[in-house]
This record gives structure tokens, C-alpha cells and sequence, in this order.
């Protein structure tokens, strides 16, 4: 990310693979995102090392996510389906970025998965996941690693799921704050260039405030000669928050991630309820 807070540069956007169905919605935005900006597309997948470490326990058995047939887990056997997995989801990557003409590398590292794309992201400029993988949650509830990147992810981070796609509106929470400033101008820049709409939701009390803050929305939009709809939320009602960007449909939501209402549990719960793409702005 570029250092003028008024300009997006993304240099190298890191999206983590599993081959799950919203891992491969999440290459297929990372990629499309990639072209957009010049960017390198860096693929990551994970060697489980808790899964490895599960082989070792001689009662535990595997089942066959289409079958009702127990086996042994082996080491051996599955650090073998690891490789495969992983030279498969190399393939696909090279597949994508190649239909995108970007640049693309294909990382493969070990240990625990969450940990190990928390490192990886300290150096991407935007960093893409899946709502989540294999793991049998609810449609609306959010993998394990997503919730350790919301809870302690500390850049620009972007959340989709299978379905999802930048479409009308893009939208963005604006409390007046600088980093609220931050995430408005990546979702003007990223409008633009998709050119979408904007829709800004003032998130305030009312007041003398409330004037203040449309007028910075008009300078920054007016900025980047973009013209964007305006409409205020009483702060921090986050069942309103929720309830308003459904009601407008499935584009993207730009959310600086402030304290206290926008981080945490209740940021992990915003998210949860929405189908929208979700973009972290810290």
C-alpha cells in the first residue's frame, strides 16, 4: 500500500489455497484484483502440522467425506495426498494468472495454518481468504482462520466466499476518523476502477458531527472525482449496519477496523452476518 493514504498501490496480494470452493472464489478475485493493480499473485498453501500430528495416535480414524468407510490415518499417506494437493493447487494458480496475464508465485510452507498465514501476510499489501474451508461450519460462520486474521491480522485484509463478486454498490463504514478516511479512499479507488457505484454510511449520532462528516465525505469523493451516496447510521448499531448493507445487495463493504466497535468479537459478528465481500481496512 501506497504511503499517501489517497492513493492505492498494490504491489503483491497473497491469497491462501485449500482448493476448497471459496478458496478458489477467493484466487479467482486476488487475480482479477491483480490485473487491475500490476500486482503479483503469491499462492500459500499450508501443510497442516496439527493434521500431520494427528497421525501419530493409533485410534484415530479417517472418513471419507463421500463415503461411510473408516481407515487408519497414516503419516506417510498423508503427506503424500499434501504434496499432491499442493503441486494441484500450484496448477490451478498458474492456470488463473495466466488467464489474467499477472505475475504469480506458489509458496508451500508447514506448521499450524492460521500462524502461518498470519506470517505470510506481514509483507502482502492485501491479503485475499476464503470464508472458510473443509471444515463442516455454517454457511454464515466464518473458518478458524479467518477469525484469527480478523482478531489479529494487522493488514488490509479481504473476506469472500463462493458467489461472491465486486458488483453495485461498493459500500464503506465512515466514522470521521483517519482510518475511516483510509477506507473510503481503497473503496473509491477500487470502484473506479470497476466503475461501480459508492454507497457511504456515516456512522454518527447526529449533530453538528453529522454535517462535518458528509462534508469530508464530499472533499474526499470530489477528490478522486467520484460521486458517491451518502446516508447516515446511528453509530455503531451494528444489527442496523448489518440489516442496511444486505438490504442493498451483495457488493463489496470497506470496514475500518477501529476500537472499539469495529474490532473483536463485534467485528467477528458483523461479518457473520453479511454474504457481502468483506474489506478490512487497518
Amino acid at each position: 500500500m501506497n504511503q499517501d493514504k489517497n492513493l492505492l498501490t498494490l504491489k503483491r496480494i497473497l491469497v491462501p489455497l485449500d482448493a476448497s470452493e471459496h478458496s478458489m472464489a477467493a484466487l479467482n478475485t486476488a487475480a482479477g484484483l491483480a490485473a487491475a493493480q500490476g500486482a503479483e499473485l503469491e499462492g500459500l498453501f499450508v501443510e497442516d502440522i496439527n493434521l500431520l500430528q494427528l497421525c501419530e495416535f493409533p485410534f484415530i480414524r479417517e472418513i471419507s467425506f463421500w463415503g461411510h468407510t473408516f481407515r487408519c490415518m497414516n503419516r506417510a499417506d498423508t503427506e503424500r495426498q499434501l504434496r499432491m494437493r499442493a503441486r494441484q493447487l500450484k496448477r490451478i494458480l498458474a492456470e488463473v494468472a495466466t488467464r489474467h496475464d499477472v505475475s504469480w508465485k506458489f509458496k508451500v510452507t508447514r506448521g499450524g495454518v492460521p500462524a502461518e498465514v498470519l506470517a505470510a501476510a506481514e509483507d502482502a499489501d492485501l491479503t485475499i481468504l476464503g470464508r472458510s474451508g473443509w471444515t463442516m461450519t455454517r454457511p454464515r460462520i466464518t473458518g478458524s482462520t479467518v477469525r484469527t486474521v480478523v482478531s489479529r491480522g494487522r493488514g488490509m485484509t479481504m473476506i469472500i466466499q463462493k458467489g461472491m463478486r465486486f458488483q453495485p454498490p461498493v459500500q464503506a463504514l465512515f466514522t470521521g476518523s483517519e482510518l475511516s478516511e483510509k477506507a473510503l479512499n481503497v473503496a473509491l479507488d477500487l470502484g473506479k476502477k470497476k466503475d461501480i457505484s459508492i454507497l457511504v454510511y456515516l456512522l454518527t449520532d447526529g449533530g453538528e458531527k453529522l454535517k462535518d462528516m458528509r462534508g469530508r465525505v464530499e472533499e474526499i469523493t470530489s477528490a478522486k472525482g467520484v460521486r458517491a451516496s451518502v446516508q447516515s447510521i446511528r453509530a455503531m448499531d451494528l444489527k442496523r449496519i448489518s440489516r442496511t448493507v444486505r438490504a442493498y445487495g451483495p457488493g463489496p463493504l470497506f470496514i475500518p477496523c477501529e476500537e472499539p466497535n469495529l474490532q473483536g468479537e463485534d467485528l467477528q459478528e458483523l461479518i457473520n452476518s453479511l454474504d457481502n465481500p468483506v474489506f478490512l481496512v487497518r
